[in-house]
């Protein structure tokens, strides 16, 4: 599977890049920036995207489609469309790819969706992303009269996920709880969502003694999860965790409907 960078160097990943003046804000405008459908087999939808350009000069757009997954940390990993097995982009028609706005004005763009008669896709969620980018190019002249081409573009991502109604199994399990880095207190909890459909997780460490103290509860880290999706989640102890020994719990929660998981970990801190 080929990767693509997401030119970072170029690109902002934002719902709006604004400027802040004393009448109103300026920017580029994109919403929603999630579309949820919910087809059956051989069924179409479609929904519309809102594009408004609220600077002083016109903007060019293109937009087009990407298919992504979440690595093991939570990055986006962007690749061509069609090349994860999960991919929808392929039954997405946009009504436009191309357009200009001026200032203050806005564009409707309509994304349908229509769902294949494919019964291995009827049974599972499926997504895809949607970009729309700005196109123009600015020349900036330096002081020794040199003149440089900036791509100085905005580029705002829609996630489009396509979940079926009759798809509703949730499943999370924590596959895994060990010392990453035992010098530096550094710990690793291993995760997977083996249901059909996205959670969306938290996961908590707590510290406790053998005394029955008071146990320390550090920030829970809140995630989504992608079905099949492994995701590690690591922990740092409190630097100023004195020496002894003590329990440690790592909790998975994936929604009331959804039951815990638990790991815990005997640890000596000299």
């Amino acid at each position: 599977m080929k990767k693509y960078s997401l030119l970072l160097h170029l690109v902002c990943l934002v719902m709006m890049a604004q400027a802040q003046t004393e009448d109103r804000p300026k920017g580029i405008a994109v919403r929603p920036v999630t579309l949820e459908f919910g087809l059956l087999a051989n069924q179409s939808g479609s929904q519309i995207v809102r594009i408004t350009n609220a600077l002083t000069e016109p903007k060019q757009f293109v937009v087009y489609l990407s298919d992504w997954i979440r690595d093991t940390t939570g990055a986006h990993v962007y690749t061509t469309p069609g090349e994860i097995d999960r991919s929808c982009a392929g039954w997405i028609q946009l009504n436009k790819n191309f357009f200009e706005l001026g200032p203050g004005e806005t564009e409707e763009l309509l994304v349908t969706m229509t769902h294949p008669s494919d019964s291995i896709r009827n049974q599972q969620m499926n997504w895809c992303m949607l970009f729309v980018e700005t196109t123009q190019e600015k020349q900036i002249k330096d002081t020794s009269g040199l003149t440089t081409t900036i791509a100085n573009k905005f580029r705002v991502g829609i996630h489009i996920y396509q979940t079926p109604p009759q798809v509703t199994k949730k499943e999370v399990k924590l596959l895994d709880f060990k010392i990453l880095e035992k010098e530096k207190r550094k710990f690793r909890v291993t995760c997977q969502n083996q249901g059909e459909v996205q959670l969306q997780c938290a996961s908590q460490l707590e510290i406790s003694t053998p005394d029955g103290t008071k146990p320390i509860r550090l920030t829970p880290k809140e995630f989504p999860l992608f079905p099949s999706q492994i995701r590690y989640i690591d922990y740092e102890l409190p630097a100023d965790l004195p020496p002894g020994k003590y329990m440690l719990t790592a909790v998975l929660d994936a929604g009331a409907d959804v039951p815990l998981e638990a790991s815990q970990l005997e640890i000596e801190i000299n």
